[in-house]
């Protein structure tokens, strides 16, 4: 089994810049309402896809994202769609 390798990025390149709300609310989460979809400041299209895990210290776990995710505030997992 190989070594998990922490990514050496910052987790601010992790967190999506303007998303903006793609649909009527689904949920609810610290107290502000979310859509399924987003749109970030270049148009393109991403899908809600959880909750963004956090590490014992309470920052942003961004090792835990796949390929294609983003965390966006205050704490909302969306994936790149390709629409």
């Amino acid at each position: 089994m190989l070594p998990s390798v922490r990514r050496v990025r910052p987790v601010d390149y992790s967190i999506m810049q303007d998303p903006r709300p793609a649909g009527p609310p689904i949920g609810r989460y610290a107290e502000k309402d979310f859509s399924e979809f987003v749109r970030d400041a270049f148009g393109r299209l991403f899908v809600f896809s959880g909750i963004a895990p956090r590490r014992e210290n309470g920052a942003f776990d961004d090792d835990a994202l796949r390929p294609g995710e983003f965390i966006v505030l205050p704490g909302l997992i969306y994936r790149y769609s390709g629409a």
